[in-house]
């Protein structure tokens, strides 16, 4: 199931995995159990986000960064550090939204 559709979805899916990462995310009796949301899932669909951004990002080297940023921020939460990979998942939005 594909959560980020556009960029708008995007922002939303990113609120939503700073509230329920690392493990906090909801049983959804619709999807099989394969196909439940978790960390791996989550980061797995925020780097498909990326896609949405446009090549303009990548000529710039936002897109470096934005993917340091989210890799940064997975590392974190693996390491139960949940106030960091939050942190960081906030600047990783700040990249993306924030002129």
């Amino acid at each position: 199931m594909n959560w980020v559709k556009d960029v708008d979805s995007l922002y939303d899916f990113i609120g939503y995995v700073v509230l329920r990462a690392p493990d906090r995310f909801p049983v959804e009796d619709f999807l099989q159990a394969d196909d439940q949301m978790n960390l791996e899932r989550a980061f797995a669909e925020l780097r498909r986000g990326l896609d949405l951004l446009g090549s303009d990002d990548a000529a710039s080297g936002r897109m470096a960064e934005r993917t340091a940023l989210l890799e940064a921020s997975l590392e974190a939460y693996r390491s139960n550090d949940v106030r960091k990979g939050a942190h960081l998942l906030q600047d990783f939005e700040a990249l993306i939204f924030k002129k």
